[in-house]
């Protein structure tokens, strides 16, 4: 089959339907992202539509988190308060994820640059990873895991998402940026 000019734009034009068509389904269908986020941030279902959104900046934007091995040790001993005021709630504790460790290394940069729940590109937080990341919490001037983990607590919203007793899994990263640290805590599944 020769093919010809008009062929290739018939084909061409069809294929870009078709692009154009899943990615709609993407962005608006069949139970996709486009949940409603209460209080705590967390989005009403688990994407049952098996779509997933991975943004392409995840790993670059992770490698620039700047930390230290002690900003490393506070995050975790963060992690474990956060599991601690878990535990005196009578709900199970969260396991460390490393996708979400990734996840909250992305939203910690970002967050430094732009301090908010939507992300520097205007989109919601949940798509720096959307197949793992459900809820999130932000802080940033403290310099000790107590401090943080405190704020979180005496906020309503950041304290849902601590004790939200779906959440099995959990990250915290810690980002410096001209001397001040920018805290992510994500949350999932």
């Amino acid at each position: 089959m020769k093919l010809t000019n008009k062929k290739f734009t018939i084909i061409s034009s069809a294929v870009l339907a078709v692009v154009m068509l899943v990615s709609a389904f993407a962005l608006f269908g069949a139970g996709g992202r486009g949940e409603l986020l209460d209080q705590a941030g967390r989005r009403e279902g688990k994407g049952e539509s098996g779509l997933v959104f991975i943004d392409p900046s995840l790993t670059a934007l992770a490698g620039e988190l700047s930390g230290t091995a002690e900003s490393k040790a506070v995050a975790k001993a963060a992690f474990d308060q956060v599991n601690a005021q878990r535990a005196s709630a009578g709900l199970k504790s969260l396991s460390w994820s490393a996708g979400l460790e990734q996840a909250s290394a992305v939203r910690a940069v970002e967050a430094a640059d732009v301090w908010s729940h939507d992300r520097p590109d205007g989109s919601e937080y949940w798509t720096v990873n959307s197949s793992i990341v459900y809820g999130e919490n932000l802080a940033k001037g403290y310099n000790t895991a107590e401090e943080a983990v405190t704020a979180w607590m005496n906020s309503v919203s950041h304290r849902d998402n601590i004790l939200f007793p779906d959440y099995r899994t959990a990250a915290i990263a810690i980002h410096i940026q001209n001397g001040q640290w920018v805290w992510a805590n994500e949350f999932g599944y």
